[in-house]
Protein backbone atom coordinates (compact mmCIF):
# COMPACT_ATOMS: atom_id res chain seq x y z
CA UNK A 1 0.00 0.00 0.00
CA UNK A 2 3.21 2.26 1.00
CA UNK A 3 4.44 1.86 -1.63
CA UNK A 4 1.64 2.57 -4.45
CA UNK A 5 1.28 5.82 -2.36
CA UNK A 6 4.76 6.82 -3.16
CA UNK A 7 4.71 6.17 -6.70
CA UNK A 8 1.52 8.40 -6.95
CA UNK A 9 3.35 11.09 -5.18
CA UNK A 10 6.47 10.94 -6.93
CA UNK A 11 4.57 11.29 -10.37
CA UNK A 12 2.44 13.80 -9.45
CA UNK A 13 5.34 16.12 -8.06
CA UNK A 14 7.68 15.02 -10.64
CA UNK A 15 5.27 16.69 -12.68
CA UNK A 16 4.53 19.66 -11.11
CA UNK A 17 8.49 20.54 -11.11
CA UNK A 18 8.67 20.01 -14.54
CA UNK A 19 5.83 21.92 -15.35
CA UNK A 20 7.18 25.01 -13.40
CA UNK A 21 10.66 24.85 -14.95
CA UNK A 22 11.06 26.68 -18.41
CA UNK A 23 11.56 24.29 -22.01
CA UNK A 24 15.53 24.53 -23.02
CA UNK A 25 14.47 26.64 -26.17
CA UNK A 26 12.15 29.07 -23.69
CA UNK A 27 15.28 31.08 -22.14
CA UNK A 28 13.21 34.26 -22.05
CA UNK A 29 15.18 36.82 -19.88
CA UNK A 30 18.13 38.46 -19.96
CA UNK A 31 20.86 39.11 -17.52
CA UNK A 32 21.48 42.72 -16.35
CA UNK A 33 23.03 44.82 -19.06
CA UNK A 34 25.29 46.28 -16.87
CA UNK A 35 27.82 43.30 -16.32
CA UNK A 36 29.04 44.40 -13.38
CA UNK A 37 26.02 44.04 -11.71
CA UNK A 38 25.82 40.88 -9.71
CA UNK A 39 22.62 39.00 -8.90
CA UNK A 40 22.79 37.07 -5.83
CA UNK A 41 19.78 34.84 -4.24
CA UNK A 42 20.82 34.04 -1.01
CA UNK A 43 17.35 33.07 0.38
CA UNK A 44 13.75 33.28 -0.09
CA UNK A 45 11.98 36.03 1.29
CA UNK A 46 8.39 36.23 1.54
CA UNK A 47 8.53 40.03 0.72
CA UNK A 48 11.30 43.30 0.79
CA UNK A 49 11.98 45.21 3.92
CA UNK A 50 14.07 48.37 4.12
CA UNK A 51 15.75 46.65 7.08
CA UNK A 52 19.78 46.51 7.25
CA UNK A 53 19.97 46.06 11.06
CA UNK A 54 22.66 43.11 11.39
CA UNK A 55 21.44 42.16 14.98
CA UNK A 56 18.02 41.06 13.32
CA UNK A 57 17.13 37.98 12.33
CA UNK A 58 14.91 40.16 9.96
CA UNK A 59 17.63 41.77 8.19
CA UNK A 60 17.90 41.84 4.40
CA UNK A 61 20.16 38.48 3.57
CA UNK A 62 23.26 41.06 2.17
CA UNK A 63 23.38 42.89 5.07
CA UNK A 64 26.44 40.70 6.72
CA UNK A 65 29.29 40.64 5.17
CA UNK A 66 28.53 42.93 2.49
CA UNK A 67 27.41 46.13 4.53
CA UNK A 68 29.53 45.40 7.96
CA UNK A 69 32.68 43.53 7.49
CA UNK A 70 33.71 41.37 10.45
CA UNK A 71 37.20 41.04 11.95
CA UNK A 72 37.92 38.04 10.71
CA UNK A 73 36.77 35.31 8.86
CA UNK A 74 37.67 31.71 9.21
CA UNK A 75 38.33 29.63 5.81
CA UNK A 76 36.46 26.57 6.13
CA UNK A 77 38.18 24.90 3.50
CA UNK A 78 41.97 26.09 4.78
CA UNK A 79 41.89 24.45 8.03
CA UNK A 80 40.00 27.57 9.47
CA UNK A 81 42.75 29.56 8.06
CA UNK A 82 41.82 33.23 9.40
CA UNK A 83 41.53 35.94 6.77
CA UNK A 84 42.35 39.16 8.53
CA UNK A 85 39.37 41.97 7.48
CA UNK A 86 38.70 44.78 9.95
CA UNK A 87 41.14 43.12 12.22
CA UNK A 88 45.25 42.01 11.26
CA UNK A 89 45.52 39.68 13.95
CA UNK A 90 44.36 38.73 17.03
CA UNK A 91 46.16 36.75 19.86
CA UNK A 92 44.95 34.43 22.92
CA UNK A 93 46.64 34.57 26.30
CA UNK A 94 47.97 31.03 27.58
CA UNK A 95 45.71 30.68 30.34
CA UNK A 96 43.02 31.03 27.53
CA UNK A 97 41.17 33.95 29.16
CA UNK A 98 41.93 36.89 27.62
CA UNK A 99 41.66 37.44 23.15
CA UNK A 100 43.34 40.29 22.39
CA UNK A 101 42.23 41.97 18.81
CA UNK A 102 44.65 44.62 16.66
CA UNK A 103 42.44 46.36 14.59
CA UNK A 104 43.58 47.48 10.83
CA UNK A 105 44.33 51.47 10.11
CA UNK A 106 43.14 53.32 7.36
CA UNK A 107 39.62 52.07 7.30
CA UNK A 108 37.05 54.66 6.84
CA UNK A 109 32.63 54.12 7.61
CA UNK A 110 31.14 54.31 4.31
CA UNK A 111 29.87 58.08 5.26
CA UNK A 112 33.59 58.60 5.67
CA UNK A 113 34.60 58.78 9.52
CA UNK A 114 37.56 56.66 10.76
CA UNK A 115 36.96 53.15 12.47
CA UNK A 116 38.12 52.93 15.29
CA UNK A 117 38.35 50.69 18.65
CA UNK A 118 35.37 52.49 19.88
CA UNK A 119 33.92 51.28 17.34
CA UNK A 120 33.96 47.51 18.16
CA UNK A 121 33.76 48.15 21.85
CA UNK A 122 30.65 49.67 21.54
CA UNK A 123 29.24 47.33 19.06
CA UNK A 124 30.29 44.42 22.16
CA UNK A 125 28.97 46.49 24.94
CA UNK A 126 25.37 46.80 23.20
CA UNK A 127 24.94 43.18 24.02
CA UNK A 128 24.17 44.31 27.69
CA UNK A 129 22.20 46.77 26.96
CA UNK A 130 20.05 44.51 24.91
CA UNK A 131 20.57 40.89 24.78
CA UNK A 132 17.81 40.50 22.52
CA UNK A 133 20.64 41.91 19.72
CA UNK A 134 22.82 38.82 20.56
CA UNK A 135 21.76 36.70 17.62
CA UNK A 136 25.52 34.36 17.67
CA UNK A 137 25.20 34.02 21.91
CA UNK A 138 28.50 36.70 22.15
CA UNK A 139 27.47 37.41 25.11
CA UNK A 140 27.63 33.45 26.81
CA UNK A 141 31.38 33.94 26.12
CA UNK A 142 31.91 37.69 27.15
CA UNK A 143 33.04 39.10 30.63
CA UNK A 144 34.37 42.30 29.91
CA UNK A 145 35.38 44.48 26.82
CA UNK A 146 37.67 46.91 27.44
CA UNK A 147 40.09 49.26 24.84
CA UNK A 148 43.88 49.53 24.94
CA UNK A 149 44.55 52.25 22.22
CA UNK A 150 42.53 53.10 19.11
CA UNK A 151 43.67 49.74 17.55
CA UNK A 152 43.70 46.96 20.65
CA UNK A 153 40.72 45.97 22.22
CA UNK A 154 40.52 42.98 24.55
CA UNK A 155 38.09 40.42 25.70
CA UNK A 156 38.24 38.85 28.67
CA UNK A 157 35.94 35.53 28.74
CA UNK A 158 33.72 34.10 31.49
CA UNK A 159 35.45 31.14 31.24
CA UNK A 160 38.63 29.83 29.57
CA UNK A 161 37.91 29.41 25.53
CA UNK A 162 40.96 28.15 23.01
CA UNK A 163 37.76 28.51 19.74
CA UNK A 164 36.60 32.10 21.62
CA UNK A 165 37.58 33.78 18.68
CA UNK A 166 36.03 31.66 16.05
CA UNK A 167 32.23 32.60 17.74
CA UNK A 168 33.65 36.26 18.73
CA UNK A 169 33.80 37.20 15.20
CA UNK A 170 30.20 36.50 14.62
CA UNK A 171 29.52 39.89 15.96
CA UNK A 172 28.47 42.83 13.76
CA UNK A 173 30.97 45.59 13.99
CA UNK A 174 28.61 48.73 13.63
CA UNK A 175 29.63 52.22 14.04
CA UNK A 176 29.18 53.74 17.39
CA UNK A 177 28.73 57.78 15.45
CA UNK A 178 25.59 56.34 14.06
CA UNK A 179 23.87 53.57 16.41
CA UNK A 180 24.80 55.36 19.76
CA UNK A 181 21.85 57.76 18.66
CA UNK A 182 19.24 55.05 18.54
CA UNK A 183 16.79 55.29 20.77
CA UNK A 184 15.60 51.32 20.20
CA UNK A 185 17.91 49.60 18.48
CA UNK A 186 16.06 46.34 18.80
CA UNK A 187 13.36 47.46 17.21
CA UNK A 188 15.63 49.82 14.43
CA UNK A 189 15.55 48.92 10.77
CA UNK A 190 18.72 50.56 9.78
CA UNK A 191 17.30 52.23 6.29
CA UNK A 192 20.71 53.90 5.38
CA UNK A 193 23.26 51.80 6.66
CA UNK A 194 26.67 52.82 7.10
CA UNK A 195 28.91 50.12 7.17
CA UNK A 196 32.93 48.89 5.98
CA UNK A 197 31.93 46.56 3.67
CA UNK A 198 32.31 46.73 -0.26
CA UNK A 199 28.32 47.43 -0.92
CA UNK A 200 26.55 49.88 1.26
CA UNK A 201 24.55 52.26 -0.40
CA UNK A 202 21.13 51.45 -1.39
CA UNK A 203 20.56 52.71 -4.72
CA UNK A 204 16.90 50.85 -5.54
CA UNK A 205 14.31 49.21 -3.92
CA UNK A 206 10.87 48.36 -4.64
CA UNK A 207 8.67 45.49 -3.94
CA UNK A 208 10.17 42.91 -6.37
CA UNK A 209 14.05 44.04 -5.89
CA UNK A 210 16.47 46.06 -4.51
CA UNK A 211 20.48 46.94 -5.26
CA UNK A 212 23.05 47.45 -3.32
CA UNK A 213 26.47 49.43 -4.55
CA UNK A 214 29.92 50.10 -3.98
CA UNK A 215 31.30 51.47 -0.43
CA UNK A 216 32.97 54.82 -1.56
CA UNK A 217 35.36 54.26 0.82
CA UNK A 218 35.88 50.57 0.75
CA UNK A 219 39.23 49.68 2.15
CA UNK A 220 39.86 47.12 -0.85
CA UNK A 221 38.65 48.84 -3.56
CA UNK A 222 40.88 48.01 -5.92
CA UNK A 223 40.15 44.12 -5.45
CA UNK A 224 36.40 44.92 -5.60
CA UNK A 225 35.45 44.40 -9.49
CA UNK A 226 31.61 43.93 -8.54
CA UNK A 227 29.75 47.40 -8.61
CA UNK A 228 26.60 46.49 -7.23
CA UNK A 229 24.33 43.23 -5.87
CA UNK A 230 21.09 42.86 -6.70
CA UNK A 231 18.32 40.52 -4.57
CA UNK A 232 15.66 39.88 -6.61
CA UNK A 233 12.52 39.17 -4.20
CA UNK A 234 12.39 35.14 -5.00
CA UNK A 235 9.33 33.93 -2.46
CA UNK A 236 9.56 29.72 -2.58
CA UNK A 237 11.37 26.77 -4.94
CA UNK A 238 9.23 26.94 -7.21
CA UNK A 239 9.98 30.71 -8.42
CA UNK A 240 13.32 29.55 -8.23
CA UNK A 241 13.63 26.91 -10.17
CA UNK A 242 11.18 28.77 -12.87
CA UNK A 243 13.22 32.05 -13.21
CA UNK A 244 16.72 30.01 -13.06
CA UNK A 245 17.25 28.27 -16.20
CA UNK A 246 16.69 32.15 -17.75
CA UNK A 247 19.95 33.05 -16.94
CA UNK A 248 18.48 35.88 -14.69
CA UNK A 249 21.05 35.14 -11.17
CA UNK A 250 24.19 34.79 -11.23
CA UNK A 251 25.11 33.13 -7.76
CA UNK A 252 22.19 31.19 -5.77
CA UNK A 253 22.31 28.35 -3.44
CA UNK A 254 18.90 26.34 -3.59
CA UNK A 255 17.67 23.09 -4.30
CA UNK A 256 16.81 22.05 -7.72
CA UNK A 257 15.80 18.88 -8.23
CA UNK A 258 17.35 16.42 -10.90
CA UNK A 259 19.66 19.46 -11.17
CA UNK A 260 21.51 18.00 -13.77
CA UNK A 261 18.10 17.93 -16.11
CA UNK A 262 16.21 20.77 -14.82
CA UNK A 263 19.31 23.11 -14.58
CA UNK A 264 23.19 22.12 -16.13
CA UNK A 265 21.68 20.79 -19.08
CA UNK A 266 19.98 24.11 -19.79
CA UNK A 267 23.53 26.47 -20.58
CA UNK A 268 26.77 25.55 -21.03
CA UNK A 269 27.22 28.18 -18.58
CA UNK A 270 25.18 26.93 -15.56
CA UNK A 271 27.37 25.27 -13.43
CA UNK A 272 26.85 24.06 -9.87
CA UNK A 273 28.68 22.29 -6.91
CA UNK A 274 27.24 19.73 -3.98
CA UNK A 275 29.55 19.55 -1.55
CA UNK A 276 28.82 17.47 0.98
CA UNK A 277 26.58 18.99 4.20
CA UNK A 278 24.69 18.58 7.77
CA UNK A 279 21.33 16.87 8.71
CA UNK A 280 18.09 17.06 7.77
CA UNK A 281 16.07 16.47 11.14
CA UNK A 282 12.47 15.94 12.29
CA UNK A 283 12.41 17.93 16.05
CA UNK A 284 9.55 17.92 18.52
CA UNK A 285 8.54 20.14 20.58
CA UNK A 286 9.44 19.28 24.15
CA UNK A 287 7.72 22.10 25.78
CA UNK A 288 4.41 22.01 24.33
CA UNK A 289 1.23 23.15 25.74
CA UNK A 290 -0.79 20.18 25.34
CA UNK A 291 0.11 18.07 28.89
CA UNK A 292 -0.95 14.84 27.46
CA UNK A 293 0.82 15.07 23.79
CA UNK A 294 3.74 16.62 25.77
CA UNK A 295 4.56 13.49 27.76
CA UNK A 296 4.24 11.14 25.39
CA UNK A 297 6.62 13.15 23.59
CA UNK A 298 8.86 12.91 25.87
CA UNK A 299 9.19 9.63 26.20
CA UNK A 300 12.57 7.87 24.25
CA UNK A 301 10.37 5.15 23.30
CA UNK A 302 7.85 7.70 21.18
CA UNK A 303 10.60 9.12 19.33
CA UNK A 304 12.82 6.29 18.75
CA UNK A 305 9.03 4.63 16.72
CA UNK A 306 8.75 7.50 15.42
CA UNK A 307 12.39 6.83 13.50
CA UNK A 308 11.77 3.75 13.00
CA UNK A 309 8.56 4.05 10.78
CA UNK A 310 10.79 6.43 8.49
CA UNK A 311 12.07 4.84 5.02
CA UNK A 312 14.74 7.52 4.66
CA UNK A 313 16.22 6.54 0.58
CA UNK A 314 13.10 6.63 -0.26
CA UNK A 315 13.10 10.80 1.40
CA UNK A 316 16.09 10.88 -0.55
CA UNK A 317 15.29 9.35 -4.03
CA UNK A 318 11.67 11.73 -3.61
CA UNK A 319 12.28 14.83 -1.97
CA UNK A 320 15.75 15.43 -2.62
CA UNK A 321 16.01 13.21 -5.59
CA UNK A 322 18.92 11.77 -4.87
CA UNK A 323 21.07 14.53 -3.49
CA UNK A 324 22.17 12.36 -0.04
CA UNK A 325 22.33 9.91 2.04
CA UNK A 326 20.33 8.48 4.97
CA UNK A 327 21.20 9.55 8.39
CA UNK A 328 23.68 6.90 10.02
CA UNK A 329 24.48 8.43 14.03
CA UNK A 330 20.95 8.55 15.62
CA UNK A 331 22.66 11.93 16.97
CA UNK A 332 22.18 13.15 13.70
CA UNK A 333 25.73 13.84 13.68
CA UNK A 334 26.87 14.13 9.79
CA UNK A 335 28.78 11.23 8.00
CA UNK A 336 31.36 14.26 7.13
CA UNK A 337 32.83 13.14 10.96
CA UNK A 338 32.78 9.72 10.45
CA UNK A 339 36.45 9.34 11.68
CA UNK A 340 34.99 11.00 15.18
CA UNK A 341 31.82 8.70 15.36
CA UNK A 342 32.72 5.51 17.47
CA UNK A 343 31.48 2.08 16.11
CA UNK A 344 30.06 0.84 19.17
CA UNK A 345 28.03 3.48 19.76
CA UNK A 346 26.82 3.62 15.92
CA UNK A 347 26.01 -0.03 16.07
CA UNK A 348 24.09 0.10 19.30
CA UNK A 349 21.63 2.88 17.69
CA UNK A 350 21.13 1.62 14.40
CA UNK A 351 18.21 -0.77 14.66
CA UNK A 352 16.36 2.92 15.75
CA UNK A 353 17.52 4.30 12.57
CA UNK A 354 16.67 1.41 10.60
CA UNK A 355 13.23 1.00 9.41
CA UNK A 356 11.34 -1.06 11.54
CA UNK A 357 7.79 -0.86 11.44
CA UNK A 358 6.57 -4.23 13.06
CA UNK A 359 9.19 -2.96 16.48
CA UNK A 360 7.57 0.49 16.14
CA UNK A 361 3.91 -0.65 16.57
CA UNK A 362 4.90 -3.13 19.30
CA UNK A 363 6.28 0.19 21.16
CA UNK A 364 3.47 2.25 20.41
CA UNK A 365 1.20 -0.19 21.59
CA UNK A 366 3.43 -0.05 24.40
CA UNK A 367 3.12 3.38 25.30
CA UNK A 368 -0.59 2.91 25.27
CA UNK A 369 -1.13 4.50 22.05
CA UNK A 370 -3.99 2.20 20.61
CA UNK A 371 -6.88 2.86 18.47
CA UNK A 372 -9.79 3.06 21.51
CA UNK A 373 -12.52 3.78 19.31
CA UNK A 374 -12.35 1.52 16.26
CA UNK A 375 -11.53 4.47 13.58
CA UNK A 376 -8.44 3.15 12.28
CA UNK A 377 -6.73 6.06 13.93
CA UNK A 378 -3.93 5.67 17.53
CA UNK A 379 -5.53 7.46 20.24
CA UNK A 380 -3.57 8.80 22.94
CA UNK A 381 -4.13 7.06 26.63
CA UNK A 382 -6.99 8.89 27.46
CA UNK A 383 -8.83 8.69 24.67
CA UNK A 384 -7.95 11.90 23.08
CA UNK A 385 -6.80 11.53 19.19
CA UNK A 386 -3.07 11.57 18.73
CA UNK A 387 -1.93 13.95 15.81
CA UNK A 388 1.29 15.27 15.28
CA UNK A 389 1.47 18.20 12.50
CA UNK A 390 4.95 18.80 10.74
CA UNK A 391 5.65 22.40 10.07
CA UNK A 392 8.26 23.86 7.59
CA UNK A 393 8.88 27.12 5.72
CA UNK A 394 6.34 27.25 2.63
CA UNK A 395 8.58 27.67 -0.66
CA UNK A 396 10.92 24.82 0.55
CA UNK A 397 10.27 22.11 -1.75
CA UNK A 398 12.44 19.40 -0.29
CA UNK A 399 11.48 19.79 3.06
CA UNK A 400 7.87 20.52 1.93
CA UNK A 401 8.10 17.10 -0.01
CA UNK A 402 9.53 15.25 3.20
CA UNK A 403 7.02 16.03 5.63
CA UNK A 404 4.49 14.79 3.18
CA UNK A 405 5.51 11.65 2.78
CA UNK A 406 6.68 11.46 6.64
CA UNK A 407 2.89 12.16 6.94
CA UNK A 408 2.21 9.20 4.79
CA UNK A 409 4.85 7.11 6.53
CA UNK A 410 3.15 8.10 9.94
CA UNK A 411 -0.27 7.38 8.77
CA UNK A 412 0.40 4.06 7.65
CA UNK A 413 1.52 3.12 11.25
CA UNK A 414 -1.88 4.97 12.24
CA UNK A 415 -0.87 7.87 13.26
CA UNK A 416 -3.12 11.28 12.32
CA UNK A 417 -0.26 13.82 10.83
CA UNK A 418 -0.99 17.10 9.53
CA UNK A 419 1.47 18.99 7.24
CA UNK A 420 0.92 22.91 8.36
CA UNK A 421 3.05 25.47 5.89
CA UNK A 422 3.82 29.41 6.96
CA UNK A 423 6.29 31.77 5.66
CA UNK A 424 10.17 31.50 7.04
CA UNK A 425 9.66 34.62 9.01
CA UNK A 426 6.08 32.53 10.53
CA UNK A 427 8.28 29.63 10.70
CA UNK A 428 11.09 30.94 12.74
CA UNK A 429 8.24 32.84 14.96
CA UNK A 430 6.79 29.93 16.03
CA UNK A 431 9.74 27.60 16.42
CA UNK A 432 10.72 30.43 18.77
CA UNK A 433 8.09 30.92 21.16
CA UNK A 434 7.34 26.83 20.77
CA UNK A 435 4.05 27.11 19.21
CA UNK A 436 4.49 23.84 17.02
CA UNK A 437 4.62 19.71 17.80
CA UNK A 438 7.29 19.00 15.06
CA UNK A 439 9.43 20.23 12.48
CA UNK A 440 12.12 19.75 9.96
CA UNK A 441 14.91 22.10 10.07
CA UNK A 442 18.88 21.74 8.74
CA UNK A 443 22.09 22.80 10.71
CA UNK A 444 24.78 24.49 10.00
CA UNK A 445 28.38 22.84 9.67
CA UNK A 446 31.29 23.08 11.06
CA UNK A 447 35.19 21.77 10.82
CA UNK A 448 34.10 19.15 13.63
CA UNK A 449 30.99 18.04 14.95
CA UNK A 450 31.28 20.41 17.44
CA UNK A 451 29.52 23.62 15.56
CA UNK A 452 26.38 20.48 14.99
CA UNK A 453 25.94 19.63 18.72
CA UNK A 454 26.38 22.95 20.31
CA UNK A 455 24.33 24.87 17.68
CA UNK A 456 21.50 21.73 18.30
CA UNK A 457 21.45 21.57 21.90
CA UNK A 458 23.52 23.44 23.82
CA UNK A 459 20.30 24.82 26.10
CA UNK A 460 21.48 28.38 25.97
CA UNK A 461 20.37 28.52 22.55
CA UNK A 462 16.79 28.00 23.46
CA UNK A 463 16.37 31.89 23.88
CA UNK A 464 13.96 33.41 21.44
CA UNK A 465 16.38 35.81 19.55
CA UNK A 466 18.74 32.69 18.30
CA UNK A 467 18.49 30.48 15.66
CA UNK A 468 15.77 27.46 14.77
CA UNK A 469 18.40 24.68 15.75
CA UNK A 470 17.98 23.89 19.88
CA UNK A 471 14.35 25.19 19.41
CA UNK A 472 12.68 21.94 20.45
CA UNK A 473 13.55 22.94 24.33
CA UNK A 474 14.83 19.47 24.99
CA UNK A 475 17.62 20.19 28.17
CA UNK A 476 20.32 17.92 29.00
CA UNK A 477 22.99 19.48 32.24
CA UNK A 478 25.28 16.79 31.18
CA UNK A 479 25.24 17.65 27.69
CA UNK A 480 25.76 21.29 28.63
CA UNK A 481 28.53 20.42 30.34
CA UNK A 482 30.26 18.22 27.71
CA UNK A 483 29.79 21.56 25.32
CA UNK A 484 31.28 24.23 27.80
CA UNK A 485 34.23 21.42 27.78
CA UNK A 486 35.56 21.52 24.09
CA UNK A 487 36.81 24.54 23.97
CA UNK A 488 39.10 24.59 26.61
CA UNK A 489 40.49 20.91 25.53
CA UNK A 490 43.82 20.99 24.93
CA UNK A 491 44.65 17.84 22.17
CA UNK A 492 43.28 16.50 20.13
CA UNK A 493 42.01 13.04 22.04
CA UNK A 494 40.62 15.26 24.58
CA UNK A 495 38.63 16.91 21.46
CA UNK A 496 37.63 13.40 20.88
CA UNK A 497 36.83 12.21 23.46
CA UNK A 498 34.31 14.78 24.06
CA UNK A 499 32.58 14.29 20.98
CA UNK A 500 32.35 10.62 21.70
CA UNK A 501 30.89 11.50 24.93
CA UNK A 502 28.20 13.78 22.83
CA UNK A 503 27.42 11.44 20.33
CA UNK A 504 26.51 8.95 22.95
CA UNK A 505 24.52 11.24 24.93
CA UNK A 506 22.54 12.83 22.23
CA UNK A 507 21.74 9.41 20.00
CA UNK A 508 20.70 7.42 23.96
CA UNK A 509 18.13 9.60 24.08
CA UNK A 510 16.94 10.11 20.53
CA UNK A 511 16.40 13.97 20.88
CA UNK A 512 15.40 14.32 16.97
CA UNK A 513 14.85 12.08 14.57
CA UNK A 514 17.60 12.45 12.02
CA UNK A 515 16.27 12.12 8.29
CA UNK A 516 19.19 12.47 6.48
CA UNK A 517 22.51 14.05 5.19
CA UNK A 518 22.12 16.79 2.41
CA UNK A 519 24.72 18.58 0.59
CA UNK A 520 25.22 22.68 0.12
CA UNK A 521 23.57 24.09 -2.89
CA UNK A 522 25.52 26.25 -4.88
CA UNK A 523 24.77 27.66 -8.40
CA UNK A 524 26.62 30.01 -10.44
CA UNK A 525 26.10 31.25 -14.10
CA UNK A 526 29.85 31.82 -15.96
CA UNK A 527 28.24 34.03 -18.75
CA UNK A 528 29.14 37.35 -17.05
CA UNK A 529 31.69 36.50 -14.03
CA UNK A 530 34.60 34.53 -13.95
CA UNK A 531 36.85 33.60 -10.88
CA UNK A 532 34.08 31.25 -8.73
CA UNK A 533 34.68 28.89 -6.49
CA UNK A 534 34.23 25.37 -7.37
CA UNK A 535 35.59 22.14 -6.61
CA UNK A 536 38.30 22.82 -8.59
CA UNK A 537 39.23 26.34 -7.48
CA UNK A 538 38.17 25.12 -3.79
CA UNK A 539 39.70 28.71 -2.04
CA UNK A 540 36.78 29.11 0.44
CA UNK A 541 33.29 27.65 0.70
CA UNK A 542 31.12 28.90 -2.06
CA UNK A 543 27.97 29.19 -0.54
CA UNK A 544 26.59 32.73 -1.02
CA UNK A 545 23.90 31.92 2.19
CA UNK A 546 23.83 34.54 5.18
CA UNK A 547 25.07 32.47 7.48
CA UNK A 548 28.28 31.93 5.31
CA UNK A 549 30.99 34.80 6.30
CA UNK A 550 33.80 33.13 3.33
CA UNK A 551 31.02 34.83 0.79
CA UNK A 552 33.20 37.96 1.63
CA UNK A 553 36.01 35.91 -0.06
CA UNK A 554 34.02 34.93 -2.71
CA UNK A 555 32.54 38.01 -4.06
CA UNK A 556 36.35 39.45 -3.97
CA UNK A 557 37.48 36.73 -6.58
CA UNK A 558 35.16 37.68 -8.81
CA UNK A 559 35.57 39.78 -12.38
CA UNK A 560 33.18 40.43 -15.14
CA UNK A 561 33.84 38.95 -17.98
CA UNK A 562 35.07 42.07 -20.23
CA UNK A 563 36.99 43.11 -17.10
CA UNK A 564 39.09 39.84 -17.05
CA UNK A 565 41.34 40.01 -20.31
Amino acid sequence: MIQRQFSLLWHVFYAAVFLTVLSPFSLAATPSKDSSILTVVPEYRDRITRNFNPFTLLSMPTTHEFIFEPLIIFNSLQNNKPEYRLATSYRLSRDLRRLQFTLRRDILWSDGKPFTANDVLYSYNLLEKHPELDTNAIRTQLKKVRKINQYEIEIELKQPNALAAHQLVLQPIVPKHQWEKIKDPVSFTNPTPIGTGPFTRITAMDAKHYQQCRNPHYWQADKLKIDCLRYPLVKNNDDFIARIVTGEFDWTGSFIPDIERHYASYSEDFHYWLPPASTISLMFNFKLADSELRHTIEKVEFRRAISMLVQRQLLIDIAAFGQGVPSLYASGMSQRFTMWADPEITEKYRPYMTFNPQLAADWLDYLDLTDKNNDGWRDLPSGKPLTLSILTPSGWTDFNTTALLLAEMLEDAGIRTRHIQTGFEEFAERLSYGDYVAALTNYPQGLTPYKYFNSGFNSAYQAPQYPRYAKHYFQDNEIDKLLAAFPTASTVSERQKIITQLNQRVASQQITVPLFNTVQFYQYNTQRFTGWFNEHNPVASPLVWPQAPERLLHVLALRPKEASH
